[in-house]
């Protein structure tokens, strides 16, 4: 259970480390928020992959193999990212949600201790998901605050919930 605490972690700190990228530099993530969400994605994705092997559930193949795919079309193509950027990022938060919704859903059923963290997270990250895909000609400066912000809630709650619940 501690390496799973460390992976939650880890996973947390890139989030928040990604957030806090896109605040300090928006006009500039702006140009190169496909590489900076790519890779994020891609690191992710696979930490997703490692927690397979401790619970054994497909979701987490699903979840990693979903961001890995992602997160290397935005590196190989952020041209194109960026002219949808409302959309990839609205999708991308959430197919998110769905899973942590899924998963948290999972883990009440079997009463794991703050599956509740989670069901906040999820909830969470499906709400600004509608927002994003609503307003897509908000500015992108706009969109960049909403991301930053949506990474560094996010983080903090995956870093809540690797504290909680593997604790």
């Amino acid at each position: 259970m501690k390496s799973t605490r460390i992976n939650t972690f880890i996973t947390g700190v890139i989030l928040i480390a990604l957030g806090a990228l896109t605040l300090r530099y928006p006009l500039s993530a702006i140009l190169t928020v496909g590489m900076f969400i790519g890779i994020g994605l891609v690191i992710s994705g696979i930490n997703y992959m490692t927690g397979f092997y401790f619970f054994r559930l497909k979701r987490f193949i699903l979840h990693g193999l979903l961001d890995i795919i992602a997160g290397v079309y935005m590196i190989a193509q952020p041209g194109v990212t960026s002219f949808v950027l409302p959309f990839v990022i609205g999708l991308w938060l959430f197919l998110t949600g769905v899973s942590r919704f899924s998963v948290s859903m999972w883990l009440g059923g079997a009463k794991a201790r703050g599956w509740w963290l989670m069901f906040i997270d999820s909830i969470v990250l499906i709400t600004l998901a509608i927002l994003m895909c609503a307003s897509p000609i908000v500015s992108s400066l706009s969109i960049m605050i909403v991301l930053a912000c949506s990474l560094i809630l996010h983080g903090l709650l995956v870093i809540a919930e690797g504290f909680t619940m593997f604790n």
